[in-house]
């Protein structure tokens, strides 16, 4: 499977841009809107696969030069599957809301009439594996084993395996829901290119639903919390205190830590893990003294990064317009903004638009800067009413 960030298709922040229609669909592909689609599928007890391209997409021209024309794989989907092309450039509504933000991407959809995804794949991909994975999906085969059918480091596998969790929790399947979890929490890294942005953030919200309808896997993350703490992997205690609604116990170690200047490098280490519980309890002036301490060097640091998700992986092309700039730095402008330190959050956004003058920037600032003086202004009459 051909690896790719996949913090691209959880970020949220889809931009496609406009392009000249793609070559002519290949033989393998029916001629259905995606509606249309997904009804024959149903109809037919048919697997339905999307192919989501681009005119732009070089990796996707090599599919059509390479895999869609193999002949076992045209005929094994005449057979068994409604194949259809999608145009991320020409149906934006449909690559929207199916997540898409990486071309090509492959969604395979079930043959239960009920049209539920049963896995994706996102590059380049050969006919041989292609046809592999199509005839484990028509099997029958669960998430599960269809995850193991593939290598445990592959990032497609390792999707099909988020999608299995997910589908296994609102089946009410909870003992293997929380398996699937647990596999994850264990395997993924919080600081992976790949992964460690749905480590940080989707798991444990859904880790979160989970416990709150299965007991057993609140306790299991209460024993994973207590030996983070025993083995001081504070990255770790912090989102389980999150999971576990107990991010009293993280503002009572944060309070504790920062006034130990021993302790600060610690905090800066776990900034990604502190920034929802700050913000969430409206400590915005802590966020900005001890998570952004120097603001416009953190502002260039996101940029940089966000500049490095932007570019072409040699089997993968990303959305003209993608830009995760301006929700990285919301919460930094928003630090600064509740904090009341106008002046300095005022250098923060000329900066960030300076390097992004778009109209999402602008538009991010705005929102953020609205949101954050109303929470403010709530949380000081709140305040002083209370000493009335």
């Amino acid at each position: 499977m051909i690896k790719l960030s996949l913090q691209l298709a959880l970020s949220g922040l889809l931009a496609i841009s406009s392009a000249t229609a793609a070559s002519a669909a290949a033989p393998i592909f029916s001629q259905y809107s995606y509606a249309q689609a997904k009804q024959k599928a149903e109809q037919d007890h048919r697997l339905l696969l999307i192919d989501f391209t681009a005119s732009w997409c070089p990796p996707c021209k090599k599919m059509e030069s390479s895999t869609w024309p193999d002949e076992a794989l045209q005929a094994w989907v005449k057979e068994n599957a409604i194949a259809i092309q999608i145009d991320v450039d020409e149906d934006k509504k449909t690559t929207s809301a199916l997540n898409v933000s990486a071309m090509p991407t492959l969604v395979l959809f079930s043959t239960d009439g009920s049209t539920t995804e049963v896995g994706r794949q996102v590059g380049l991909v050969s006919p041989a594996e292609l046809l592999r994975w199509l005839k484990e999906a028509k099997s029958g085969k669960s998430g599960e084993e269809l995850e193991k059918a593939q290598v445990a480091s592959d990032d497609g596998a390792t999707w099909e395996r988020i999608s299995g969790a997910r589908q296994l929790m609102m089946s009410q399947k909870n003992a293997e829901a929380l398996e699937e979890y647990l596999w994850l929490w264990n395997n993924l890294k919080n600081d992976d290119q790949t992964f460690g942005e749905l480590r940080l953030k989707m798991v444990p919200v859904e880790i979160k639903q989970l416990c709150a309808s299965y007991p057993a896997a609140k306790t299991k993350m209460g024993e994973l919390r207590d030996a983070a703490e025993k083995t001081d992997n504070r990255a770790d205690w912090i989102i389980l205190n999150g999971i576990l609604d107990d991010n009293t116990r993280t503002l009572t170690w944060f309070d504790t830590a920062k006034s130990d200047p021993k302790k600060l490098e610690t905090i800066n280490k776990n900034s990604a893990q502190l920034e929802p519980v700050l913000f969430s309890n409206c400590r915005w002036a802590d966020a900005a003294k001890y998570l952004y301490p120097q603001p416009l060097a953190k502002i260039a640091e996101y940029h940089k990064r966000a500049e490095d998700m932007k570019k072409p992986r040699p089997d993968t092309e990303v959305s003209k317009d993608f830009d995760p700039f301006p929700s990285m730095i919301l919460l930094v402008y928003g630090a600064y903004i509740g904090a009341n330190k106008e002046a300095d959050a005022q250098k923060i956004a000329d900066e960030c638009l300076r390097l992004d003058d778009t109209p999402a920037m602008h538009s991010a600032l705005e929102n953020m800067a609205k949101s954050v003086r109303a929470a403010r202004e709530a949380l000081s009459k709140a305040s002083s009413t209370q000493r009335k």
